[in-house]
């Protein structure tokens, strides 16, 4: 029993001795941790540098200064770049490159205090036992960088000059390119960053681009340029006659009606000649008024016995010259360097030929006529009182279609066989080819307004003019005033608007004999009626005095009345078209004439003219 007891005694004391032992040797342990964190309050743990600056032992305000006292990379470093016989100096400071001394400190003092309690206690021994080693922190601001290198490159950089074409005259002259010079910035930028990230220094060679003009494919060039202006550039035209000639450029202006520009493809040299657009287009509005020619429908009249048609002159297809294709097929020629070019028409086809029948337009029967009266008219009035209307004889106006005088008669010339008569041109009677067409769009206008058609343009005389106002018994109706349509082509037209479904064929019929010019409608009727009323000659203003005029063609003592005194006024017409017994259309024409004087032309010296009191002058 007592030994039993003795062994225990024993193992309690073993036991006793090494616990207080352990206890012991923990309390010193974190006697020391203590002991060696309230060293370093405030102060990097022993054992860390930054780079190879020991800073260590510091507080964080005396690791700053010391780095900044020996880390000098930024500052006395020195990079060297060199093109050339020419070199280029600049700091990693001046470069851009800034050490980032808060942030290195800030990791230095961070270290053996981060983590939990074993991660800080490990972190400050390690560093006190192998030592812990952070690497520099720069900022590399590549703005600052790429401007220093900017700099140099505008230094370097030289442009490149192709090789050119031009022309001296009409002569084709070769100009050599010379060699350009590009410094490559990107490439210059990364050989930079990688030197510095290292804090080295260095000697850069600059990598320059040399840019080598292309002398590949100039004469070829050349004699592309020579043949083309070696001869005149040819245009013609292409139709139904075959191929045909419309005119030509000499070579010596061809060169100048012409933009030549180098341009360099893989290496080889092409030269673009584009036309210039203002001297080809001139040209062609020159050769178009050459080749237009107007399409025209096949004329006919109708026979009321037959309701037939009778041919009287053929259909003719049209053509013009089609500006913007003429104008495309001369540049694709001259790219080519060819001579010759297509002068591109459009062709316009009747729209009615000769084959037609009076079924096929709804031509069936007489549906309206139209007289009025000539007479007094001298022999040149009635020649363009015929020839007028005989350019409308025969027209066909189709469903839908606005008809114009001016379009249908054409240009109004002594060439078409048009005399000089007496014209009204705004507020006075003048001599001028085509005088008495008036006598025609008036009959025309009545045609029309009397059928029920819509008017579409209508000018009315500055005065009235007797020769609308009479009937077949030669006197006046003043009923008719205002009722006349004036007409000076092309800038006063008559329009009218065929607004029934079948194509309208007038016919005319001027009788000097009669001193008639009758004006037939043939269509389908439409039963279609008009009814109008005018108030009458209103607000009438008495003729003026006589006015004289000395005229230095006339002999002395001869005296001619050369215009007539009539009274001014105004007159409305109100009509009102009916269709099926419906209204169908409902308009007014307002005309104001104004006073008109007798107007006398006298010779010079003729006694007693001018009468004393009487207006007038020297014409």
């Amino acid at each position: 029993m007592e030994k039993k007891q003795n062994s225990s005694n024993i193992l309690g004391r073993i036991f006793f001795v090494l616990f207080g032992s352990l206890f012991a040797g923990l309390l010193l342990f974190a006697a020391a941790i203590i002991i060696y964190e309230n060293s370093f309050l405030g102060r990097i743990y022993r054992g860390v540098s930054i780079d190879n600056v020991v800073v260590g032992g510091l507080t964080q305000e005396e690791a700053r200064d010391k780095l900044e006292r020996e880390i000098r990379y930024p500052f006395e470093s020195s990079f060297t770049f060199t093109y050339e016989d020419r070199t280029w100096r600049a700091t990693p400071q001046e470069l851009g490159f800034h050490p980032q001394t808060a942030e290195m400190i800030s990791a230095a003092y961070q270290i053996g205090r981060t983590g939990g309690l074993f991660d800080q206690i490990s972190g400050r021994l390690y560093a006190l036992i192998h030592g812990v080693r952070i690497r520099p922190v720069f900022l590399f601001d590549e703005r600052v960088a790429f401007n220093v290198i900017t700099k140099m490159a505008e230094e370097i950089d030289t442009p490149m000059e192709d090789p050119s074409i031009v022309l001296q005259g009409s002569e084709v002259v070769i100009i050599p390119g010379k060699s350009g010079a590009l410094l490559d910035r990107q490439m210059t930028m990364t050989e930079l960053q990688i030197y510095a990230t290292n804090l080295q220094s260095a000697e850069i060679a600059l990598p320059v681009i040399v840019l080598e003009p292309t002398e590949a494919n100039l004469g070829e060039q050349k004699k592309v340029l020579d043949d083309l202006l070696s001869s005149d550039f040819t245009l013609y035209t292409n139709d139904e006659r075959g191929v045909l000639p419309a005119g030509s450029i000499p070579a010596e202006v061809l060169a100048g009606m012409i933009d030549f520009e180098p341009v360099v493809t893989d290496s080889r040299l092409t030269i673009e000649m584009t036309p210039k657009t203002d001297p080809f287009y001139t040209r062609l509005l020159e050769i178009g008024s050459n080749v237009y020619k107007e399409s025209r429908d096949a004329k006919f009249l109708f026979d009321e016995s037959t309701r037939s048609l009778k041919l009287m002159s053929y259909a003719e297809t049209g053509k013009e010259i089609n500006i913007e294709a003429s104008l495309k097929n001369i540049a694709e020629a001259i790219r080519a360097g060819a001579n010759r070019a297509e002068v591109a028409l459009d062709i316009k086809e009747p729209r009615v030929t000769e084959n037609v029948t009076a079924e096929e337009l709804g031509i069936r029967e007489l549906v309206h006529t139209e007289d009025t009266y000539f007479f007094y008219s001298d022999d040149a009035r009635m020649q363009n009182i015929q020839i007028g209307a005989g350019k409308l004889n025969g027209v066909l106006i189709a469903p839908g279609e606005t008809f114009s005088m001016a379009d249908a008669v054409g240009e109004v010339s002594k060439e078409e066989g048009y005399a000089e008569s007496s014209v009204i041109f705004g507020d006075e009677t003048i001599q001028d080819v085509g005088g008495g067409l008036c006598q025609v769009s008036t009959t025309l206008f009545r045609a029309a307004f009397n059928y029920g058609l819509e008017i579409n343009e209508r000018h009315a005389h500055g005065y009235r003019v007797y020769y609308y106002e009479r009937l077949a018994n030669r006197s006046l109706d003043p009923g008719l005033a205002g009722l006349d349509a004036a007409v000076y082509l092309p800038v006063l037209d008559l329009k009218f608007t065929n607004d029934t479904p079948y194509w309208i064929l007038m016919q005319t019929e001027p009788d000097v004999n009669l001193f008639r010019l009758r004006w037939r409608f043939y269509s389908t009727n439409v039963n279609r009626y008009v009814e109008y009323e005018s108030t009458g000659l209103t607000n009438v203003i008495p003729e003026g005095e006589p006015v004289y005029h000395e005229n230095p063609n006339l002999p002395a003592g001869r005296i001619e009345q050369v215009d007539w005194g009539i009274d001014g006024a105004d007159v409305t017409i109100y009509r009102t078209v009916y269709q099926d017994g419906y209204i169908h259309i409902q308009d007014r024409f307002d005309t104001h004439y104004e006073a008109w004087s007798d107007i006398f032309e006298y010779g010079p010296g003729t006694p007693g003219m001018p009468p004393a009191g009487a207006s007038g002058g020297s014409d």
